[in-house]
């Protein structure tokens, strides 16, 4: 039996780079949800950090490791990687692995 994943995918903060927030929220992440939902995708949350090496976090809840690896190869998934350059100047950096323990 698969144990569920997490991916997360993090944006880096660089010397002029930038991120719309509000296109994320409004129009990005709905977009991912609509066409990943169906195949894997459990939940999603967005979170921005103040400092540091990266400026935001997606942080996405799956059923597996292999779901998010098959919704890659999707045809959806070239509109929603080809949909970064309307947000962030920065491509960013993807891990992700199964989950062994929560609380």
């Amino acid at each position: 039996m698969s144990k569920p994943a997490t991916v997360n995918v993090l944006y880096p903060r660089k010397d002029g780079s930038t991120f719309d927030l509000k296109y994320y929220l409004d129009t990005h992440m709905p977009m991912v949800y609509k066409h990943w939902n169906s195949h894997g995708l459990k939940s999603f949350k967005v979170t921005q950090y103040g400092e540091g090496p990266y400026t935001m976090n997606c942080s996405m809840e799956w059923d597996s490791v292999d779901a998010f690896k098959t919704a890659g190869t999707l045809a959806c998934a070239t509109e929603i990687f080809g949909d970064i350059s309307n947000f962030s100047t920065e491509q960013p950096v993807i891990i992700g692995g199964e989950v062994v323990g929560t609380s």
